[in-house]
């Protein structure tokens, strides 16, 4: 078999992944799901089962990310987690959801400074 020939092929495997990423690129901007302190996307509102089942996937990916950094560290998973979580809770957009401790949940309005967590260096 070509390479050309696994292009459509590949094509198809890709096209359902971006599908379903859009699923939690919609709920992130609906502000759904949100980024947390800890480094894991949460669920913030009602959504569907299709993009609860995508937010745990991208945390299981984020856990076993962590967890390879946290062995090549000499770390816990828990801080690699947490440091990955002040790094993107600056990157948290207006109108998008976060949470510092895991259960209550904010929105970033407009022209706000981004959200740190308690644990996060300024």
């Amino acid at each position: 078999m070509t390479r050309l020939a696994l292009i459509p092929f590949a094509l198809l495997i890709a096209a359902p992944a971006a599908a379903q990423m859009a699923g939690v690129t919609a709920a992130l901007d609906s502000g759904a799901v949100g980024e947390r302190a800890d480094g894991y996307l949460g669920v913030r509102s009602a959504v569907d089962a299709s993009v609860r089942q995508q937010v745990d996937q991208i945390n299981i990916k984020r856990r076993a990310l962590y967890t390879q950094k946290a062995a090549e560290r000499g770390v816990s998973v828990e801080e690699i987690a947490a440091a990955t979580g002040c790094q993107t809770l600056k990157r948290v957009a207006p109108g998008h959801a976060y949470s510092l401790d895991g259960t209550n949940w904010r929105v970033r309005a407009a022209g706000e400074p981004p959200p740190r967590g308690l644990n996060c260096p300024e």
